[in-house]
């Protein structure tokens, strides 16, 4: 009897809890099951951040050439030189121009206004960041209250290859993403169709 006694015992004891190791291997086999899902989802949202900068910045890009283009055929189309307000010649609110010297694109880095028309700053040294109006979701360089900076930069310089048939326009696209600088250069040929 005494050996029953001894047994049952000796099985409460092992039914008592969990040691210290297997509590240990536990949290271990669940740290790791958490870890692995939070890994993904961290870089899944880097990658997601990275996108967005560069979409932005794909349509920022698109926007200066399509801003070019819009000068270059409302030139033609009213008579000017086609590179009027991109060549250090301004048009003048009576149609005749006249000749602006922080206007010029033509071998120079400049930024252009695109909400505001034939609004072209050449750049001295750096170009300054596009503004973003966080209420109405546009991009420019209004100086009004409710504009901030924002993480990009568009250099735009016009290169002509032949006098007054064709020129190159060259957009740069830099921001911050994190730690990293982003670029990428977009080009586009205009001609005059004239």
């Amino acid at each position: 009897m005494w050996f029953k006694k001894q047994k049952i015992s000796n099985k409460k004891k092992l039914e008592k809890g969990f040691t210290l190791i297997e509590t240990f291997i536990a949290i271990t086999v669940l740290l790791i099951a958490i870890a692995g899902p939070f890994t993904l989802v961290m870089k899944a949202l880097s990658a997601a951040k990275a996108t967005k900068g560069q979409i932005i910045s794909t349509y920022l890009a698109q926007e200066a050439i399509e801003y070019v283009r819009n000068i270059r055929d409302e030139n033609i189309l009213t008579g000017n030189n086609w590179l009027t307000d991109l060549n250090g010649r301004r048009v003048k609110a009576d149609g005749t121009t006249e000749i602006c010297l922080d206007c010029n694109c033509v071998a120079e880095k400049c930024i252009l206004n695109a909400p505001i028309r034939r609004d072209v700053t050449t750049c001295e040294g750096d170009c300054p960041p596009i503004r973003f109006n966080a209420e109405t979701k546009l991009y420019g360089y209004s100086n009004e209250s409710g504009w901030a900076d924002s993480v990009f930069t568009r250099t735009v310089e016009i290169e002509e290859i032949e006098d007054n048939v064709e020129v190159i326009v060259t957009v740069t696209m830099e921001w911050q993403d994190g730690s990293n600088n982003r670029e990428f250069v977009v080009k586009e040929h205009l001609l005059n169709w004239q």
